[in-house]
């Protein structure tokens, strides 16, 4: 069996939560179970960051594959198609 594409995963300070993160996530890893998250690390082919509102505040330096954003409940279902995308 193959090894699951990674995917790195990083999240914003949590200042101004505007929705549960952590269950987004778990959303996130229920869709995509073909696909490891594991922490954001250089050389990852993708990175999903998730924040917790718009301000888009995590940390990208150092990563060079495709950011992909999650800042609220509503941009679960764009994250999980530009995941599958860049696995495809």
């Amino acid at each position: 069996m193959a090894d699951k594409p990674v995917v790195g995963l990083r999240y914003c300070g949590g200042c101004n939560p505007r929705y549960d993160r952590v269950a987004a996530v778990g959303r996130l890893r229920a869709q995509l179970p073909d696909v490891e998250l594991r922490p954001a690390a250089p050389g990852q082919p993708a990175v999903v960051l998730v924040c917790g509102c718009p301000a888009r505040c995590a940390g990208t330096a150092g990563l060079d594959g495709k950011l992909v954003w999650l800042c609220a409940p509503e941009d679960l279902d764009r994250a999980i198609q530009q995941v599958k995308e860049i696995n495809d």
